[in-house]
């Protein structure tokens, strides 16, 4: 069942403009715990499709993660997601806030199973490292960067990093939590519990995701993170004492100091017996990215320059399918990609870290006609099932972690919390549970809850 609905919103990130917004075919997309996921397509106050998210925040609840889609104090990005509209409605003492996103029918998981031309792994590559750029620039790390996290529309190219659940603003001299980022695309400084690090912990995320989008399935897929570390090791050989130095971690374990030599990206032929169709200069270029040394990972204007990405940028190039790439990434893009830093990207960290505002809600809508009368299932989203859930939530993620081997990962985090920073003591640990990488439904991603835990 779908229901057409007429709706006062307000026009996002400008929070004080009021639009009516008229939509078709709203159906449940999906449902969850904290949020339920509408689709639609909106008709005014212009045509595109939509996925809108529901959610009941409790009062005061303002986490950066909200502060953030909702685009305030910073320019738009099209690799970044971010709400369009927002509505709210008030049910007796409780208040129902409604985020409307572009809608984005895949998950890279999803399209990285396929095989992947040459073209598009350079074209997905190159937004997403456009779009870790503009997050440095605004001082954000998102810091659980993995496939399941990056939606994609497959039929048209386009892309946007999503769930920023786990993102922070990086201070400077300001210790963080270095329990972070799934496993599988966790850089080496974190394995090794730095908690001085700064935006590269992405860029080693996606340098391990461009792996994946060739090899097809994870390529570091670490037990714990003993093994994980020792993945890298037998790769790219166990880091020098200049390395470790330059992660700002724990000294390494003497077992892996034996890996004197990697077998992977300096000799080649362990990454191509890893990727058996990964090319000579997407070779060269994950080189440049996946290395220890968290200063010296190619990002950045260099990186959106470099001659990696030429195939896209030659007149008439297609992909597959006939689209001209520049219908992808516009020059207006390419030129926002390598222009210096956008002198106005500090007001989002000033909002963020402004008490004042994590108590700023979305103001109170009139309402038409709702789509709470959308019966395809029944919501498990009232408030006092919330509760519940936010309560076993919480439960969970200070709870044993339930993947096998993760015992030793929580016993030295629990070790180097007491000896290093009492910081930390209220940090919330981001569980690995979706380290397999596995396939996620359409718009999933938004189902992610905000984050639970405290800034830290």
């Amino acid at each position: 069942m779908s229901v057409t609905v007429e709706q006062e919103a307000y026009e996002m990130p400008a929070d004080n403009k009021k639009v009516m917004l008229k939509i078709d075919d709203v159906h449940l997309h999906s449902s969850g715990v904290f949020s339920n996921v509408y689709k639609g397509i909106l008709r005014e106050p212009y045509e595109k499709k939509i996925a809108i998210k529901k959610s009941w925040p409790e009062k005061g609840e303002r986490n950066f993660e909200f502060i953030f889609l909702t685009g305030r104090e910073r320019s738009k990005h099209k690799n970044v997601i971010q709400m369009i509209f927002a509505f709210s409605h008030n049910y007796d003492t409780k208040i129902c806030e409604s985020y409307v996103f572009d809608y984005m029918p895949n998950t890279l998981a999803e399209v990285i199973r396929q095989k992947l031309t040459d073209i598009d792994i350079r074209l997905y590559t190159w937004q997403i490292f456009a779009g870790l750029k503009y997050l440095e620039e605004h001082k954000v790390v998102h810091r659980d960067l993995k496939p399941v996290n990056i939606l994609v529309d497959h039929d048209t190219a386009f892309l946007k990093i999503s769930d920023f659940g786990s993102a922070k603003i990086i201070v400077k001299g300001k210790a963080n939590n270095f329990y972070q980022v799934t496993r599988f695309y966790r850089p080496p400084e974190l394995l090794q519990k730095a908690m001085d690090y700064n935006a590269t912990v992405d860029v080693w995320s996606a340098g391990c995701i461009m792996a994946e989008m060739i090899k097809r399935h994870v390529v570091f897929p670490g037990r714990d993170s003993a093994h994980q570390m020792k993945l890298y090791c037998r790769c790219f050989g166990a880091p020098t004492e200049q390395e470790i130095k330059a992660m700002k971690g724990e000294q390494l374990d003497k077992d892996l100091w034996k890996y004197t030599r990697g077998a992977g990206l300096q000799r080649v032929s362990y990454l191509i017996t890893l990727c058996t169709e990964v090319t000579p200069d997407q070779l060269q270029f994950m080189k440049r990215i996946l290395v220890y040394t968290p200063d010296k990972r190619l990002r950045g204007k260099p990186l959106l320059q470099d001659d990696f990405f030429r195939p896209l940028f030659r007149s008439g190039a297609v992909r597959h399918n006939g689209q001209k790439i520049s219908e992808v990434i516009t020059a207006a893009d390419y030129k926002r990609a390598t222009e210096n830093e956008d002198p106005t990207a500090g007001r989002l960290a000033q909002l963020a870290t402004n008490s004042d505002s994590k108590d700023q809600g979305i103001p109170y809508c009139e309402k038409s006609n709702s789509y709470e009368n959308v019966t395809v299932r029944r919501s498990t989203l009232i408030p006092k099932e919330q509760k519940m859930a936010r309560e076993m939530k919480s439960k969970e993620d200070n709870s044993d972690d339930r993947r096998p081997g993760s015992s030793e990962d929580r016993k030295s985090e629990n070790e180097a919390r007491k000896k290093r920073s009492t910081e930390m003591a209220s940090a919330g640990k981001r569980s690995d549970k979706n380290n397999n990488g596995g396939k996620k439904s359409m718009m999933q991603s938004l189902l992610q809850p905000f984050s639970r835990h405290d800034k830290e």
